[in-house]
């Protein structure tokens, strides 16, 4: 009975839907947190007529936040994963969805979608290859740049990327958005994840004129962060403990 009344506030009450399905954003006022506390960064930067693009929609949880703030600007959300794009597209209305994923090139390529049971594990799908036990969907790509300049875009505030692994190649589709119109990004980059020497992403970025930053847990403002660190951030036993685990990094424009 549950099941079918959340089925029902999905299709003709999706404002209370997403009320319910959001709730673990509640955790970011205790300290104790259910969700990604730089979600509360969001608040500190966008603006009633910011930009922002997500990159990595997933399930809404980023365009959620940005969307209590953002009421004359635009939200952008690219998801190659079209059984998301599904999903949320009826929950953001206001929001341009793009079911595409962000690369180094604009073309085609293969999304890797875990297997779990019987079913697909849809919220950890990659571009990168996972090995066996997934099922491989082509899909399109695009730098963002191509999209930049297709839809006309001048400005950009926030960009977030969360690609599982695939953040390299999407930043390498970045140049000129880096060089002009310089937005911060927040880059979800994992050392289990990556196929590449990690400090290669940050020199990357940096020499576009960006610092790099991460979120701290309990001051809950930025502070500056060294690739030194990331062993320290990312030890093992704090996997899936949002209060100690730090994969989401902040790049500033100097």
């Amino acid at each position: 009975m549950l099941n079918i009344l959340i089925r029902w506030a999905y299709r003709y009450w999706p404002a209370l839907y997403k009320k319910r399905y959001y709730k673990t954003l509640g955790s970011l006022t205790t300290g104790n947190y259910k969700c990604e506390p730089e979600l509360l960064y969001i608040h500190q930067v966008l603006k009633d007529d910011s930009v922002f693009v997500d990159i990595g929609t997933n399930k809404g949880i980023y365009l959620y936040q940005a969307e209590k703030v953002i009421q004359n600007g635009a939200i952008f959300g690219f998801e190659p994963n079209q059984s998301l794009v599904d999903y949320i597209k009826p929950l953001f209305p206001k929001v341009k969805l793009f079911p595409l994923a962000v690369s180094s090139n604009t073309g085609t390529s293969v999304l890797h979608i875990p297997k779990k049971g019987n079913g697909l594990q849809d919220t950890r799908a990659s571009l990168e290859e996972m090995g066996e036990g997934v099922e491989k969907i082509e899909i399109r790509t695009i730098t963002l740049d191509d999209w930049a300049k297709q839809e006309n875009i001048t400005k950009i505030d926030l960009v977030k990327i969360d690609v599982e692994g695939h953040e390299f190649d999407s930043i390498k589709g970045c140049e000129q958005i880096l060089k002009t119109l310089k937005p911060i990004f927040i880059i979800e980059i994992e050392l289990r994840h990556a196929n590449y020497p990690i400090h290669e992403i940050f020199d990357f970025i940096t020499g576009f004129g960006y610092d790099v930053f991460y979120f701290d847990r309990k001051t809950l403002y930025l502070k500056p962060f060294e690739v030194s660190q990331m062993a320290e951030f990312q030890k093992d036993e704090y996997l899936n403990d949002f209060n100690k685990y730090i994969n989401n990094f902040i790049f500033i424009p100097r």
